[in-house]
């Protein structure tokens, strides 16, 4: 068995634990830790030029129905590895023109021009993506963003257990931290402009961290 194909069994593995209802209806009701008025991620998403925005991994769209009730966005392109979240979507953003629809490998945005959004974000899904997945992912922001453009991500900084699958970790977060995360993002051509780790059951276990894709001289 080659390695392309080991990856790609992992990955549906993956989409497996994620592809059911429960998790998305409850996911509905803990909004308040992303949106209240003393949230970190809410400070930096207002940090976002929201003109052409993507929400990367955006389940049944709910940050995304947030913000289009709370600020004025243009166009927003919702990206997920399953095809039942897009869907949901459909239906949930149906009748609004601004919304766009991408069923995604789960390493790539290759369906996404480059040089043309203003920002990405991705809340509360990527601490769960394999290391390899969200350095693809970094790398294909980095692309699609214009010069000047904010991506907003929302990541592990769990550095225990080396060698293991993300379920057998603490909140099931991937093995990731914020430094490799930043060293990444720095060598693919981003300015690191913030980073704050997060409490999420244990001290912090996650981090949100904020790359801007400086404009060319």
């Amino acid at each position: 068995m080659g390695t392309a194909t080991i990856r790609r069994d992992y990955r549906d593995e993956i989409k497996k634990d994620w592809d059911h209802a429960h998790y998305y209806e409850l996911a509905e009701g803990y909004m308040d830790v992303f949106w209240n008025d003393g949230s970190v991620f809410r400070k930096y998403f207002e940090m976002l030029d929201l003109e052409s925005v993507v929400e990367l991994a955006c389940g049944w769209g709910r940050h995304s129905d947030y913000a289009r009730a709370h600020y004025e966005p243009g166009t927003i392109t919702l990206v997920d590895v399953l095809g039942s979240n897009i869907s949901h979507c459909r239906q949930r953003f149906a009748g609004d023109d601004r919304f766009h629809f991408v069923v995604n490998s789960g390493s790539d945005l290759r369906d996404l021009s480059s040089d043309t959004y203003s920002a990405v974000f991705c809340y509360d899904a990527m601490v769960h993506f394999e290391y390899d997945d969200v350095f693809a992912y970094i790398r294909e922001i980095h692309r699609v963003l214009r010069p000047g453009g904010r991506a907003l991500l929302h990541h592990s900084n769990y550095d225990g257990r080396p060698g293991s699958v993300y379920s057998q970790n603490p909140h099931w977060r991937n093995f990731m931290s914020a430094a490799l995360f930043a060293h990444v993002a720095m060598r693919t051509g981003f300015r690191v402009v913030e980073q704050h780790k997060l409490d999420w059951g244990d001290k912090d276990l996650d981090c949100l961290t904020l790359l801007e894709k400086p404009v060319k001289d």
